[in-house]
């Protein structure tokens, strides 16, 4: 049986770097993060391969993207690619040590120490881990604008947190006790690259995605407890099985199926909402008046595309009524049955 491997991503934008560096020289660089860091002189630069494990892998990157994969060698293998020749001043640093609190650690760093403005360049690194059901895994990457793929880890995680900057994430998993994404995004950043995108083939019992300018797709096979928001781009969301979920927008759009669930709260205000349910869904409807920040929600169209539905004020019921949606909004609600391919 697997063992539980726990993924920790953590983006923490200027921050961290600050902490690290005790740098408060952020204006004078033109908002440019500075990578500077302790036991400098115990890194090595460059790409590397190696026999061993990892228990703790920590990534600080600038700019560019960062790929986590898993492969068939027992080895560690770190490869980089740039838009420019590098020198060893610019080049990836990387430490690998042992620590009784942390395991087998491997840090690996944009650049050698004290630098500070990086003009263009532009870097990708790719980290490859050998296949290990009993890798205990923590991940922690601090990044300015990158786009971050764990898309290769499709195993059971302890927990999975993603706090980014700037940049696309794609993480694609088989279960999870917790997974957090958040992010800020930019709108002047490519559309592409502002997408948040998550996957989980089985149980997730605890999930929390939240972003400002990025698109959320997200999917998960059985959700226990769920937030997931979006202010400025549009959220999807399916789910075969939830038990309690809380959907979450400001100007774009939801779209959302769950075919089955105990209950569901949708907060959306100036773009339309559809929520699709199974065709024997059996749940009260209630529109509310208020959001949770007691802010007035006046629905433009309420829409429940059920033939058994009966309606008494605000409250919509399907069926027995067994299970609850809760819906503040200041546009369209559209709710709808699932349908076959073969009646759409």
């Amino acid at each position: 049986m697997k063992k539980i491997i726990s993924v920790l991503l953590m983006l923490m934008l200027l921050f961290a770097s600050c902490l690290l560096s005790s740098c408060g020289l952020l204006d004078a660089f033109s908002g440019r993060v500075p990578t500077t860091y302790a036991s400098a002189e115990k890194y090595t630069a460059g790409n590397t391969e190696f026999e061993g494990s990892v228990d703790t892998l920590g990534i600080w990157w600038q700019d560019g993207s960062v790929t986590v994969k898993t492969h068939k060698e027992n080895t560690v293998k770190i490869e980089e690619s740039a838009n420019r020749t590098l020198d060893t001043t610019f080049s990836l640093h990387w430490r690998y040590y042992n620590t009784t609190d942390y395991g087998n650690v491997l840090y690996i760093q944009y650049s050698a120490s004290g630098n500070f403005d990086f003009g263009d360049l532009k870097k990708d690194i790719t980290v490859y881990l050998p296949e290990n059901d009993e890798m205990d895994l923590s991940l922690e990457t601090d990044a300015a604008s990158v786009d971050l793929d764990v898309s290769g880890f499709e195993n059971t995680l302890e927990e999975l947190h993603v706090i980014t900057g700037s940049g696309k994430i794609s993480a694609k998993i088989d279960s999870a006790d917790e997974a957090w994404i958040a992010g800020q995004n930019d709108d002047d950043v490519p559309e592409k690259n502002r997408e948040f995108l998550f996957h989980a083939s089985g149980t997730v019992y605890t999930l929390g995605i939240s972003t400002s300018y990025a698109k959320v797709d997200a999917s998960v096979k059985d959700l226990r407890n769920g937030e997931v928001g979006s202010v400025f781009g549009d959220l999807v969301f399916s789910a075969e099985k939830t038990r309690d979920l809380k959907l979450r927008n400001s100007a774009n759009k939801i779209s959302a199926t769950v075919l089955e669930f105990k209950n569901i709260d949708i907060e959306t205000y100036d773009a339309p909402c559809e929520l699709i349910l199974s065709p024997d869904a059996s749940f009260v409807l209630t529109v509310k008046e208020k959001d949770r920040f007691n802010h007035t929600a006046t629905p433009t169209e309420v829409l429940v595309d059920y033939e058994t539905v009966t309606k008494n004020g605000s409250q919509y019921t399907v069926g027995e009524g067994e299970n609850t949606v809760s819906v503040a909004t200041s546009s369209e609600l559209h709710i709808k049955p699932l349908q076959n391919e073969s009646e759409s």
